[in-house]
């Protein structure tokens, strides 16, 4: 009698501890604890959701299947069996998104002349973690070239140790040299341009008379980008576009708040360096000349803005040019937004800048950019303020995985949390 005594208060116990131990199981589940490699389903919860077109919600949840933004919202439920993610007290943001890169995950010394991007990725390389580690999580890449037309560019996004979700698009953007060109460089190209719509218009019947990213750029389909300095050059370039129709992005624009009405109405993109300082012309002081507060004139008239860097992300000695100082202003992106807003400019304006903003200058914004049901799970999650100097990505996650966590980061790991 004492003995089925004890064994029915054993299995009381036994009952008891796992009615108990439930929730903690399921606590230990939302603690962001890596399941299965074939989990397709991923939860961020508890954190302030920074959509990137303005909406944020405080608490909030981020769904993610398959790669792909499920659903964003302040009261969602998991599902059964998704990874969790607990981000209470953090931001959840769009991955950043960079209008030009210096490479990252991308062979040293490459592409070469007639290869492609797609032919030369390095996903093992320090340079794709360095860019999760700043929060970048797609860039636009270009080669080198003097020529007036130019397509050895991409879309790549730097997936550390994950090179299947790396290139986005190849070509991405037809540049040109236009503003530096000679007039009979120009005469070529303008004929090439016309012939080329003409074809367009003629239903592409017979051999193309121009190369296909030339074609793609006339039918809208990827954006031009043309160097384009002063006012004159600016406004230059935007006649020109308006005269194909192009989708129109002016890289290093340092004179665009002088025509920031214009370049509203052109619908441009214009890529900014809020830290570049360029020296009015003698007697035009109030009309030439870079300023912190281009972002800021431009916002005011409507004009759309991203931002980069002294001397972009690329080429020895500017940029994050990794050209002897490893990691030179890769880790804070941010904070060339964070000066556009020392000149002026919104907050909102400067996160878009850097997310949707971006996106829309790479002629993705359909797929990156912000937190929308649809779109790419390109997610970095922040402990505090991305505009603060001392702050750092906790974790970064790309097409819904999760490729970086600072604490189990080898160059980062060390640092204490914030």
């Amino acid at each position: 009698m004492r003995r089925r005594s004890f064994l029915i208060v054993a299995l009381v116990a036994m009952l008891s501890a796992l009615i108990v131990g439930a929730p903690m199981a399921s606590r230990a589940q939302e603690s962001g604890k890596r399941r299965p490699s074939g989990e397709r389903v991923l939860a961020i919860v508890g954190g302030d959701v920074y959509v990137g077109n303005g909406v944020v919600y405080r608490r909030g949840t981020v769904l993610c299947r398959g790669g792909k933004i499920e659903a964003v919202g302040p009261a969602l439920i998991v599902p059964e069996g998704a990874r969790v993610i607990d981000a209470t007290g953090q931001r959840v943001l769009p991955g950043f998104v960079a209008p030009r890169g210096g490479n990252f995950g991308v062979r040293r010394g490459r592409p070469r002349g007639g290869e492609k991007f797609g032919d030369c990725l390095d996903a093992d390389g320090m340079t794709a973690e360095l860019a999760l580690a700043s929060g970048i999580t797609t860039y636009y890449a270009a080669g080198r070239s003097r020529a007036i037309s130019f397509d050895q560019t991409a879309i790549i996004k730097p997936a550390h140790r994950a090179p299947e979700l790396m290139m986005v698009k190849e070509p991405a953007a037809l540049e040109l040299g236009w503003a530096t060109a000679s007039i009979s460089d120009r005469g070529s190209l303008r004929t090439k341009l016309d012939a080329a719509r003409k074809w367009i218009v003629a239903g592409k019947k017979g051999r193309a008379p121009a190369t296909s990213s030339t074609i793609a750029a006339l039918s809208r389909d990827i954006p031009v980008r043309i160097r384009a300095q002063t006012r004159a050059q600016i406004l230059d370039a935007i006649a020109l576009a308006k005269a194909y129709d192009f989708r129109l992005v002016l890289d290093d624009a340092h004179e665009a708040w002088t025509v920031a009405a214009e370049v509203a109405a052109s619908g441009a993109i214009v890529v900014v360096q809020p830290r570049t300082r360029r020296w009015p012309s003698t007697g035009a002081e109030d009309s030439s000349g870079s300023t912190i507060e281009c972002a800021a004139i431009l916002e005011k008239a409507g004009a759309r803005f991203c931002v980069l860097p002294p001397g972009g992300f690329g080429g020895r000695g500017e940029g994050i040019a990794l050209g002897g100082i490893v990691g030179r202003d890769m880790l804070t992106y941010p904070l060339e937004a964070a000066f556009a807003i020392r000149g002026g400019a919104s907050v909102d304006a400067a996160l878009r800048a850097i997310t949707l903003t971006a996106a829309e200058a790479l002629g993705i914004e359909h797929r990156v950019g912000s937190l929308e049901r649809g779109k790419d799970a390109d997610i970095v999650i922040y402990p505090g303020d991305p505009f603060d100097y001392r702050v750092m990505p906790e974790t970064t996650i790309v097409s819904g995985r999760v490729l970086y966590e600072r604490t189990k980061s080898t160059l980062f790991g060390h640092l204490p949390p914030r």
